[in-house]
């Protein structure tokens, strides 16, 4: 048988073919998968970002929106009364302890004390008539003031940022600018209410969310983070209408954040106040959890694929193990390795692999034990031969002598002289065919042992009988045994077994068979062997002395058994004293008909 190995690279070898379907079926849908999840995990982080941002928008717009209409309409109660615009009308001198100038300061007063969200509360006026005094100040020109940028020609009434110091501190302060009716167009006056910071704080700070806040194009006078106050409010063109919101990235202080922008008009105003809430670490949450997830990813892909790589190293070294073992079973090597590491399949397969090379070795120790038990027969009929020629007896030579004697004894009328020596020339003629043959039939062989036995009546005449007993369905034709096997022991039967029985005496042969074995018993009612003999008889059978020349005949027909079957089959004694012998042959059933052979 010729074998084909296939080349080195060549083919698919079985560890590419775990990490192909590794590849395919855990690392590209776990990658799917862990895609998929990221984008829309990224999308809901920042959608809740959006929602929180939105949702803190909302209550810092409606804090403002409290916080400036509750300002807008205390300050309209103080400032629409009649008696407030005869005030600041007035056009004859008044002093500080006039009814309606002392009761407006008292009002001013209670309005201040009674409202946190007021800082500083002031009342100008160019109405040379009113004397200055805690809230009401006099001056001649209203240019000068920093709250009258504020103003505009579009209103009496507007938002704006102011910057006072005040005790040596800047403040930045949201403020109302609303002017004052009164009954002359002579004088002005203007309310001025500066919010504090402070309690703006209080109530728009909650969370950890960054928070601008500004009015018009001023620029942010609400921060949560004090660095942010007085810088530009990040503006863009499209906010400038009357109402934006906005959700999306933000530049703010050189880094992009996630904000929302809402806007508002204030209460009695067409002012415009903006509102930014940003999360400045939102971006960074949303990446670092992205990080983290492909982290996991990762290492949910890479720890399989070193287990997987790992398994696959191992089960490829296990499967080149039964490869070369195989491979060396089959070139007739059988030292192979008595053990394949594992528990699984492989191990099933090489344990079969080992017992069916252990199967084959023993055939193979089995044809040679019977190639060399075949030549040692052989040898020893070539050594028979050879003792023939070596005694200078030529059997066809024999063989014509007695039938020229026969002849002679029937042409004297001796027809008894001539009865045995034809017996004797026949049993010679038997030897003569088979002394070079491996085989002959049960039947011939019977035959053989029938001319014995009548050339034994010539001796002993009367003293025994012999009868040859055949199991129903055996056909002596169709069984082949060793030649010349049964002699020795129907010889050793008459002349040792009832050689000292005067008369009545009996030998049986004896044939059954199955279907693998041949069983032939010869019996006899002699005088038996006892224990002792017996049992040196069956060692020597077994294991012949050269020098000793008993039992010799025995020993080599159990010896040519053994030689031409095998140990399972030979030769077995039974004995007792005074009550005969069975001498029973084991032999394969070797039918003619169901397997032919020729010598």
């Amino acid at each position: 048988m010729v074998l084909r190995r296939k080349k080195a690279g060549h083919g698919s070898k079985v560890k590419n073919q775990i990490l192909a379907i590794f590849l395919f079926a855990a690392v590209v849908p776990t990658l799917l998968v862990g895609s998929v999840s990221i984008i829309q995990l990224r999308r809901q982080m920042q959608e809740h970002y959006e929602k929180q941002l939105a949702a803190e928008g909302l209550r810092a717009n409606s804090v403002l929106s409290d916080i400036t209409t509750t300002i807008y309409t205390s300050a309209e109660a103080l400032i629409t009364t009649r008696e407030c615009m005869r005030l600041f009308g007035a056009k004859t001198p008044l002093a500080a302890a006039d009814t309606e100038y002392s009761n407006f300061n008292t009002h001013i007063s209670i309005l201040k004390n009674n409202t946190a969200a007021i800082s500083n509360i002031s009342v100008y006026t160019n109405n040379p008539n009113i004397p200055s005094g805690s809230y009401i100040r006099y001056i001649p020109f209203f240019e000068d003031q920093p709250w009258f940028p504020i103003l505009s020609d579009k209103g009496w009434n507007h938002w704006g940022c102011t910057s006072t110091g005040r005790q040596k501190q800047d403040y930045y302060e949201l403020t109302l600018v609303r002017r004052i009716g009164t009954v002359t167009n002579r004088y002005a006056a203007y309310l001025v209410v500066q919010l504090d910071n402070n309690n703006i704080k209080n109530r728009m700070n909650q969370n950890s969310y960054k928070i601008l806040s500004t009015v018009n194009n001023y620029p942010v006078f609400y921060a949560n983070n004090a660095d942010d106050l007085k810088t530009a409010f990040p503006f863009q063109e499209e906010y400038h209408q009357d109402f934006c919101s906005y959700s999306g990235p933000l530049r703010l202080a050189d880094a992009t954040a996630l904000a929302h922008i809402v806007s508002f008009r204030p209460y009695g105003t067409r002012d415009m106040f903006y509102i930014c809430v940003s999360a400045p670490d939102a971006y960074g949450s949303i990446r670092g959890m992205t990080r983290t997830f492909c982290l996991i990813i990762a290492i949910s892909i890479l720890v399989p694929a070193f287990i997987v790589l790992l398994f696959s190293s191992v089960f490829t070294g296990r499967i080149a193990v039964l490869k070369t073992a195989m491979h060396q079973a089959s070139e007739g090597d059988y030292n192979i390795i008595d053990h394949l590491k594992g528990d699984d399949e492989l191990s099933d397969v090489f344990t079969d692999l080992k017992r069916t090379v252990e199967l084959i070795h023993k055939k193979d120790e089995e044809i040679y034990t019977a190639q060399l038990n075949e030549q040692m027969l052989a040898n020893r009929q070539q050594q028979m031969e050879y003792k023939l020629l070596a005694s200078q007896i030529n059997p066809h030579f024999l063989y014509n002598t007695l039938e020229t004697i026969r002849m002679q004894a029937l042409s004297a009328g001796n027809r008894d002289v001539a009865r045995s020596i034809k017996l004797l020339g026949k049993a010679m003629r038997y030897v003569l065919e088979n002394s070079g043959t491996s085989f002959t039939t049960l039947a011939r062989e019977l035959s053989y042992i029938e001319t014995y036995l009548e050339i034994q009546k010539l001796r002993f005449a009367d003293r025994f009988t012999f009868e040859i007993v055949l199991d129903e369905g055996i056909h002596p034709e169709d069984y082949r045994i060793l030649p010349l096997l049964l002699q020795p022991i129907v010889e050793n039967a008459i002349v040792h077994g009832l050689d000292s029985v005067e008369e009545k005496g009996c030998a049986r042969l004896h044939i059954s068979a199955d279907e693998t074995l041949l069983r032939i018993t010869v019996s006899d009612n002699g005088c038996g062997i006892d224990a002792e003999t017996l049992a040196r008889i069956r060692r020597e059978i077994e294991h012949h002395d050269p020098q000793d020349s008993r039992s010799i005949g025995l020993y080599n027909t159990n010896q040519r058994i053994h030689l031409r079957y095998g140990d399972a089959c030979g030769m077995h004694i039974e004995s007792s004293e005074g009550s005969g012998t069975t001498v029973t042959l084991r032999l394969p059933a070797q039918n003619i008909r169901s397997c032919p052979e020729t010598d």
